[in-house]
């Protein structure tokens, strides 16, 4: 059962600009994921949390017209927006579907692998959403998901240049708790979970070969307000919505001043670190 949340109602408006404003970072992330899994003709592959694609196309190439790829979104909006794409590209071995990725109601040991890049490392219980996703997996299939280096807490979140800590600090308390009771819990201690606790959840699911490696993403704009647009482009525009209006251009303009002071003569960047948790079920056995 797919259930609208406030975090699926932001993804459904964001469905037309996500990762499409020329600030390259989840393709960069989605290249890495499928160079640690190495995907091969034939092989099915489910793709979690699929967004606009930037793991369902490349995938889809690499697995060849005698693969299959299934790619699956709680945002309706999302995955109308890339099956239109799909069918655009005449991709017979693709599928897009609004389904939930945590629990997917799907047929057991029916894909070779399992990606989820910046989708399932959020999700609240990783050692449930470990065991579903192996019950899904053939014998020796493999999973990969990426998900931000968890910092102590949001306070701490800096994407280098970008101080992302102060869009949060500026948030209104009591319209995040309204709002977003989600989203206000990550208010807390590691917001994003202890380091550590997603590779425990792939051993503890029956997972082997299980690694964390780290990934810092470059993001290179041409201006300040590049960057900061591109901040409204994914799951970030959260917690800007979160500012009074009132005081995103104040935010905004140190932001951008910080920025610009950064990169002197040169291109406006920031570096995203993310984790890509990989893992492998045993060749026989399958789950536990």
């Amino acid at each position: 059962m797919v259930k609208s949340t406030e975090r699926t109602i932001v993804f459904d408006e964001l469905a037309g600009q996500y990762d499409n404003t020329g600030v390259e970072f989840f393709g960069p992330i989605a290249h890495k994921l499928l160079e640690l899994l190495g995907p091969r003709p034939g092989e099915h592959v489910l793709d979690v949390g699929c967004g606009r694609g930037a793991v369902l196309f490349p995938a889809a190439a690499a697995v060849g017209p005698e693969g299959y790829v299934l790619g699956i979104d709680i945002a309706e909006a999302m995955v109308t927006a890339t099956a239109a794409d799909v069918a655009a590209r005449a991709l017979d071995h693709v599928e897009v579907q609004v389904l939930d990725g945590i629990a997917p109601e799907l047929p057991a040991a029916s894909f070779d692998l399992i990606t989820a890049s910046m989708s399932a490392a959020h999700f609240p219980d990783p050692f449930a959403t470990a065991v579903n996703y192996a019950r899904l997996l053939r014998p020796g299939g493999g999973i990969g998901m990426t998900g931000p280096v968890p910092p102590p807490a949001l306070s701490e979140w800096d994407l280098g240049a970008l101080r992302v800590d102060r869009i949060i600090a500026a948030a209104d308390p009591a319209a995040l708790a309204a709002a977003h009771p989600r989203v206000a819990a990550l208010y807390g201690e590691y917001p994003f979970g202890r380091p550590g606790r997603i590779c425990d959840a792939l051993r503890a699911a029956g997972f082997t070969e299980v690694s964390e490696q780290r990934h810092d993403v470059v993001l290179t704009a041409p201006t300040a307000q590049a960057l900061i647009d591109w901040t409204w482009s994914n799951g970030l525009r959260v917690y800007w919505e979160l500012v009074p209006a009132a005081r995103r251009e104040e935010v905004a303009a140190e932001l951008a001043a910080e920025l610009t002071a950064h990169a002197g003569d040169g291109p406006v960047t920031a570096v995203y670190p993310v984790f890509h948790y990989l893992g492998r079920l045993p060749a026989t056995g399958g789950a536990k």
